[in-house]
């Protein structure tokens, strides 16, 4: 919201829900309660696929009413957001809903992780266009077991935590039997993906 990439009110209600997993009361935090005030004034106004359901005049009477709504709280809004980085930008907040994930990774990939501060993935190389990590343990010890050790001499299977509402923005992938599920992240999108990472990423089996 800080470079107008998201509208006031839309980055107001996307931040009003996380309210509840990172302070313990809203409706008393100073920065929180103006997106909760956002959210709640502005709920019968149409945003995203809802829009497609609205009339052309029903939705320019509503643009009218967003604009103004938007024009209003912007100072305000501006302040809070600048507030939140403040308060929360130096870590992440230990109450995003997480997934937990898989990625089996032979010696090289490894060494990098380990120089990372355990925080992130390395950079896909030439011809790797997709970062792969795997749903469950048993389909990762499958992959440094038996191919990760036969291409490089050491399999291991590292385990990390990732923001659930990040991640829904990619597919379950199922590529072979129930347990060959993944993720297929594209490599442009693995910086933000390791940003959105939860936690130190953290050596589970190692095979040799």
């Amino acid at each position: 919201m800080l470079n107008d990439e998201l509208g006031v009110i839309e980055g107001s209600i996307a931040l009003a829900g996380y309210a509840h997993h990172v302070v313990p009361d809203w409706r008393v935090d100073p920065d929180f309660r103006v997106f909760g005030a956002i959210a709640s004034e502005t709920d019968h106004l149409p945003f995203g696929e809802v829009r497609d359901r609205w009339s052309q005049d029903g939705l320019a009477k509503a643009d009218t009413e967003i604009e103004a709504i938007s024009d209003a709280y912007r100072p305000k809004v501006r302040e809070a957001c600048t507030n939140l980085i403040a308060r929360f930008g130096s870590g992440k907040p230990a109450g995003l809903h997480r997934v937990t994930l898989y990625r089996p990774v032979g010696p090289k990939e490894l060494e990098l992780i380990a120089a990372s501060g355990w925080s992130g993935f390395p950079p896909r190389l030439p011809g790797q266009p997709i970062f792969y990590p795997v749903t469950n343990e048993a389909y990762a010890v499958q992959i440094a077991r038996d191919w990760n050790v036969k291409e490089s001499g050491a399999g291991f299977v590292t385990r990390f935590q990732i923001d659930a509402d990040f991640l829904g923005r990619y597919k379950v992938q199922q590529v072979g039997a129930a347990i060959h599920k993944e993720y297929w992240i594209p490599a442009e999108d693995l910086d933000e993906f390791n940003q959105h990472l939860l936690g130190k990423i953290e050596v589970t089996a190692e095979f040799r």
